[in-house]
């Protein structure tokens, strides 16, 4: 007989721990496929990894873009999987690596302990139980002369948080604050507020990471509420310096005056996806001529599925938070001509990628749309779109 997924062992244990590899969901099931299976054609493919006909082009473009499989030419396209030692030993030697770093860097932080309970050394690392963490961060910012750079979970952002007071003294002073949140923060049900003259920025973030006047670092643990603190920067402390300015560099800008409200989490991450991964999609787009780009809406829900649009006045609401949080612009629809405003005051981001998702969508939702741009408000960058169909629009 035939086997199909729920007849291979463990299939559900090794579509999870490919996706640990960076693999998604759909793309591990057509790798375990070919892996068990041999040389298939795309139909065979589908059909044994039980995905759906429409997905499985594009997930084996992806694998070959990731040098997981190999496709022929020839039609119908016929795929080959990648040999996994060949496929993943790369990675692993990578990680093995990391791990041989980790010990190197534990038995660093051993010696240091040891040498710290020398009377007449200076102590250089220091653990700290929860009930002490914030009491110490609130030392250290008090202390702080020049800037604190600040990378947090939703656990890291509780605990700073308790210190916002602090915080704010410390901007007085003139002490520079970056604080890089990551996504989860931004869940709808979370309230975020900074104090004024912190500068915020978003990206995926694991872990949390204090580091003051470029000097000390705490490092909080998100499973126990403990931390560490190094008083004296070594390599360990500085690659960690590192890491901090090239995340911050690639990292979302956030407006943090109206993250007071509740923030839809699919608008923080479709401006992320508009940074990093739309150039790629749009390319791919225009390679295949899709001059509608109404495969578009698609693309973006495969990199994400967080993103959930159910109708235009859907898309209004959480493309209107996005250009709020990052581009100090909105989305408003005026109902009197069935039409949007797409208003846009960054300078140094392009507004065509938000023009394209909004039309997008519209097309997706059964309407037509057509871009009109007003030559005689020369002084702003607002776009409108004409929505052809009648249509019932309820975004206040």
């Amino acid at each position: 007989m035939t086997k199909r997924p729920d007849d291979i062992p463990n299939y559900l244990d090794l579509v999870a721990n490919l996706e640990e590899f960076g693999l998604s969901k759909y793309e591990s099931m057509a790798y375990i496929t070919l892996v068990s299976k041999g040389t298939l054609g795309a139909s065979e493919i589908a059909y044994y990894s039980n995905l759906p006909r429409t997905k499985i082009y594009t997930t084996l473009k992806k694998l070959e873009r990731k040098k997981l499989s190999t496709i022929s030419n020839q039609k119908p396209m016929i795929a080959t999987a990648t040999p996994p030692d060949e496929a993943f030993g790369e990675l692993i030697t990578m990680q093995q690596g990391r791990l041989a770093s980790m010990h190197n860097i534990l038995n660093s932080l051993k010696k240091l302990r040891d040498e710290g309970k020398k009377p007449y050394e200076e102590k250089k690392y220091l653990v700290l139980e929860p009930n002490a963490v914030v009491q110490k961060i609130e030392e250290l910012i008090s202390s702080t002369k020049s800037n604190i750079d600040f990378i947090l979970d939703s656990w890291g952002q509780n605990v700073v948080f308790q210190s916002k007071a602090s915080l704010s003294e410390a901007v007085k002073r003139g002490v520079k604050i970056n604080i890089l949140l990551g996504i989860q923060s931004f869940a709808n049900d979370n309230d975020v507020t900074f104090p004024t003259g912190v500068q915020v920025r978003s990206d995926n973030v694991s872990g949390n990471i204090i580091i003051f006047d470029f000097k000390k670092i705490i490092f909080i643990d998100s499973t126990n509420g403990k931390a560490s603190l190094i008083l004296t920067p070594d390599v360990f402390g500085n690659s960690y310096i590192k890491l901090f300015d090239e995340k911050w560099k690639k990292a979302l800008r956030i407006n943090p005056s109206i993250l007071s409200n509740r923030i839809p989490k699919e608008a923080i991450i479709l401006s992320k996806l508009v940074e990093d991964d739309l150039t790629q999609i749009l390319l791919d787009l225009s390679i295949t001529q899709d001059s509608n780009y109404s495969s578009l809406i698609g693309e973006i829900e495969k990199f994400s599925s967080d993103i959930k649009c159910q109708s235009i006045d859907d898309m209004i609401r959480i493309v209107d938070s996005a250009l709020k949080i990052s581009y100090s612009g909105y989305l408003n629809y005026e109902s009197q001509n069935n039409m949007l405003k797409l208003h846009f005051d960054s300078k140094e981001k392009s507004i065509v990628p938000w023009i394209l998702i909004i039309t997008a969508y519209i097309k997706k939702f059964g309407n037509d749309s057509k871009i009109i741009h007003d030559h005689s408000e020369k002084n702003t960058n607002s776009i409108y779109i004409k929505l052809l169909n009648p249509n019932v629009i309820h975004v206040n």
